[in-house]
């Protein structure tokens, strides 16, 4: 999921000078994405399909996931778009629907690590599904993708957050998990590991979108004080629709950069950002 914890803009960040690399090829591919029942997993899975890609939609909320397989099937061939309940916090979960999509669709290219909640007063849970899926979900791509593991190379994108990259006062143990993603993507991102796994893994870090994680965020506020700031932030700042983000996450994957972290703010073209300190 993407940011709901922190403002929109570019300030202060350093941009990325690096250049391009070999960018995938989406049509053809298959996809499994977590978190896909709603919200930016539901845009990417359809910004995926309509570029030819076939797409498992792994999440935990089968009511949803069953509505938007309905509604995904209906608009696209029902053939590139499965369901499979899967939970990001287990492992048995995570392979399961890894190996549903390969059965049902073909081998997968492409892990996007979206699942992802906002709340404060769980900060273990918040731990868990955002950056413990993330790592599990990674982890599991290099076992199954690596070119050193018997497979073809691919691609993971971690959906990670503007609060990644700076301070977010308003939502410190979220912002804290979308830091060690950022941290986990430009470590695994590097020439190092690519050489003998051939699987890419990059970052996509928006900022403010109104989706459910903003509504429950809320409710689950670090304080009482943090909740009301919240509700007059999520009032007064411009957010951005759930397809903007998914046409940059095209970007990404399209322009191919390794370890590259892309922000996508409101009223602003996406733009990478590097380290502060090169590696």
């Amino acid at each position: 999921m993407g940011s709901c914890l922190g403002s929109s803009g570019k300030a202060d960040l350093p941009h990325d000078q690096r250049g391009g690399g070999d960018g995938m090829q989406i049509a053809g591919s298959v996809a499994v994405i977590t978190g896909a029942a709603r919200g930016l997993g539901r845009a990417f899975t359809e910004a995926l399909l309509a570029r030819g890609a076939k797409v498992c939609i792994a999440d935990i909320d089968k009511e949803a996931g069953a509505v938007t397989l309905q509604d995904l099937q209906a608009k696209y061939n029902p053939d590139n778009v499965i369901f499979v309940d899967c939970d990001v916090t287990k492992d048995e979960a995570f392979k399961g629907a890894w190996e549903a999509a390969v059965e049902r669709l073909g081998p997968v290219s492409l892990l996007i690590n979206n699942a992802g909640i906002g709340n404060e007063q769980n900060w273990q849970k918040t731990v868990d599904v955002n950056l413990g899926g993330c790592i599990r979900g990674t982890l599991l791509g290099l076992e199954k993708m690596g070119i050193n593991k018997s497979g073809a190379g691919g691609v993971v994108v971690n959906i990670s957050s503007i609060t990644g990259l700076k301070a977010a006062p308003l939502g410190p143990v979220y912002a804290s998990t979308k830091h060690a993603i950022v941290g986990l993507t430009r470590s695994l991102g590097s020439e190092f590991h690519l050489k003998y796994s051939g699987v890419k893994v990059q970052a996509l870090c928006p900022s403010l979108v109104k989706t459910d994680l903003l509504t429950n965020s809320m409710k689950n506020a670090f304080s009482p004080e943090v909740a009301t700031a919240m509700a007059n932030l999520a009032a007064s700042i411009k957010d951005m629709s759930a397809e903007t983000v998914a046409e940059a996450l095209v970007k990404l994957l399209e322009e191919g950069r390794n370890g590259a972290c892309l922000v996508v703010a409101a009223g602003a073209d996406p733009f990478y950002v590097d380290a502060p300190i090169p590696s």
